[in-house]
């Protein structure tokens, strides 16, 4: 029987080898290809910017560049000015959103967590002598006195020097007035407020998790 060209046979095996060799190298790295993804994970996969930031703030840290929402509406803090009263020391935070400016003051009067956001009152032409009438409401004065303050970032002040204040209520407190002086021969500055709670505002410290602290502040703004 014919058994063909020995030649030709021989030739045909080292292909078939190379063939098996190129098989396996190619199942080899399809594998490592698997089991590198899987120990990588989702390469683009996206974490929570916030998940290190504290629910709780602290109402005595809050600092130029914090963000403070209030009504559903975002504020970034502008300046922060604080305040010194023979060794009693208060802050006021200059707030900046989409519906204009407001100050945030916050002050811890006997242990008890005060804070209060105002609004410029532009016109009024009122000053802080007796009793002052404004929106149909008499408020009385109930404290004033001078202050030397510092001031950091925006807060339309001088960097550091001293001020005069006045603060009036309504009866029931529901209606506030802030008067403040911050420069010899400047006409007062009037402004209302209103008392918030701590639960009223949420707050975004803008450095590392690690000294993330939030806050509020205290009764007078310009």
């Amino acid at each position: 029987m014919a058994r063909g060209n020995p030649a030709e046979t021989i030739s045909e095996k080292p292909l078939t080898n190379v063939l098996i060799v190129v098989l396996i190298l190619v199942v080899i790295a399809a594998v490592a290809f698997v089991v590198l993804r899987g120990r990588q994970g989702k390469p683009n996969a996206r974490v929570d910017p916030l998940a290190d930031y504290p629910e709780v703030y602290d109402p005595h840290k809050i600092g130029v560049g914090d963000i403070i929402t209030y009504a559903g509406i975002d504020h970034v803090v502008r300046g922060t000015i604080t305040l010194d009263e023979e060794g009693y020391i208060w802050r006021e935070h200059l707030l900046d959103g989409s519906t204009g400016r407001r100050w945030l003051t916050v002050e811890d009067d006997e242990g008890e967590l005060e804070m209060t956001l105002w609004m410029r009152r532009e016109g009024t032409n009122l000053v802080p002598n007796g009793d002052v009438v404004l929106d149909d409401k008499v408020h009385r004065k109930i404290e004033s006195g001078t202050a030397k303050f510092t001031a950091e970032g925006t807060t339309g002040t001088a960097p550091s020097g001293s001020m005069e204040y006045a603060d009036y209520a309504t009866a029931d407190k529901t209606g506030l007035i802030a008067f403040e002086k911050w420069a010899r021969g400047q006409s007062w500055e009037v402004s209302t407020g209103r008392a918030v709670t701590r639960s009223e505002l949420t707050v975004i410290h803008s450095g590392p998790p690690e000294s993330a602290c939030i806050d509020s502040m205290w009764n007078r703004p310009t």
